[in-house]
């Protein structure tokens, strides 16, 4: 039933991988977007729209979680870097 309703209704609470991928391409090649800022969809809820600047969730700041998904991505794709 979510399957046939999805393309009624979908496009009101999501958006596309072109849009979804705006706030990953400002962050990278925007002069002005500053190391440790957070860009997402602008919009209600931070679930569509252009990009702007938002704050991060507290969950980013959790420096044992950073530690693990650094680790687990290490051992995920073979590539070490010292930090």
């Amino acid at each position: 039933m979510l399957r046939s309703a999805y393309p009624v209704v979908g496009g009101l609470f999501t958006q596309g991988a072109a849009m979804g991928a705006l706030p990953t391409l400002r962050a990278a090649t925007d002069p002005a977007a500053a190391g440790g800022e957070f860009y997402g969809p602008g919009g209600l809820a931070q679930a569509k729209g252009y990009p702007v600047r938002v704050s991060p969730a507290a969950r980013s700041r959790d420096e044992s979680a950073q530690r693990r998904l650094w680790a687990e991505s290490e051992r995920l794709t073979g590539v070490t870097y010292p930090v």
